[in-house]
């Protein structure tokens, strides 16, 4: 057997096999589609921009979320000191660990 005929022997299988593969069933009704047009389309459009932003801005509670950010910026003042602090401590004891300070 050479390749030409291997080839030619797929293909008729394959034809075969296709010729007694079921057609796919597709069951489509007039109900599946509401062409009478019975929804208000903005409000659609509203809810579905609802969802779009719950999903990518945290959910319904975003809006609480914010308030409690209003809240945590009378915080950041105090945490930025700390801050402050705590990086100069930090670089403190990397000299420390480096011997650059003895002590």
């Amino acid at each position: 057997m050479n390749l030409k005929e291997l080839k030619s022997m797929i293909a008729e299988e394959y034809n075969n096999y296709l010729t007694e593969q079921d057609e796919p069933a597709v069951s489509v009704s007039d109900a599946d589609v509401d062409a009478d047009g019975g929804e208000d389309s903005e409000e659609t459009l509203r809810q579905i921009y609802d969802m779009l932003k719950d999903y990518f801005e945290g959910g319904a509670d975003a809006d609480d979320a914010d308030d409690a950010d209003d809240a945590d910026d009378a915080n950041d003042a105090d945490d930025a000191d700390d801050d402050k602090d705590d990086a100069e401590n930090l670089q403190e004891r990397f000299k420390k660990l480096a011997n650059i300070i003895k002590g």
